[in-house]
């Protein structure tokens, strides 16, 4: 068997969830991510135990998986990358293009793949994306977009939540 090493980041794509539920197949890269403000989380189970007065260990113990998240940070946004990111509205009459923030917090649904310089590229059908603007205006730091994409259980009847598959090799 191979040693599997997953290394890097060479980009990261979003595009709408398809419409039978299922994991989108137009998928483009979002920007430049931050360097090392990619990172995969998955939190501990919840494990439930239930005892007996007659005896001292659990009789039965149910476990729930903890949810997965992807946090990164996006450092090139422009006006349509606000848009798909954050929500509201891209103004393309005129001269220069312009983002308009939405009133309320949308709701914003996409098709996710990331993939890595070496090893597991992973697909999630169906990620709810929260995104913020972090901005710095110095010549120390840089203007960026964090994002925080929690994986949801897709709405097509037998797909999967999440795959990964080996990068294949050029």
């Amino acid at each position: 068997m191979a040693n599997v090493y997953t290394i890097g980041l060479s980009k990261i794509e979003m595009g709408d969830v398809d419409p039978s539920g299922g994991m989108g197949t137009t998928l483009a890269q979002v920007g430049y991510t931050l360097t090392d403000s990619c990172s995969m989380t998955q939190e501990d189970p919840t494990v439930t135990d239930f005892t007996a007065e007659e005896v001292d260990d659990p009789v039965v113990s149910a476990a729930r998986a903890g949810k997965t998240t992807f946090n990164f940070s996006v450092m090139n946004a422009d006006v349509n990358v606000l848009a798909k990111l954050l929500g509201g509205t891209v103004d393309t009459a005129g001269d220069v293009d312009t983002w308009s923030a939405p009133d309320n917090m949308p709701v914003i649904e996409q098709s996710v793949k990331i993939t890595p310089q070496q090893g597991l590229i992973f697909s999630i059908p169906r990620m709810k994306i929260v995104a913020k603007i972090n901005g710095s205006f110095s010549k120390s730091n840089i203007f960026v977009i964090d994002v925080v994409g929690t994986v949801l259980q897709p709405t097509k009847a037998g797909e999967r939540k999440m795959k990964a598959t080996n990068v294949v090799a050029a």
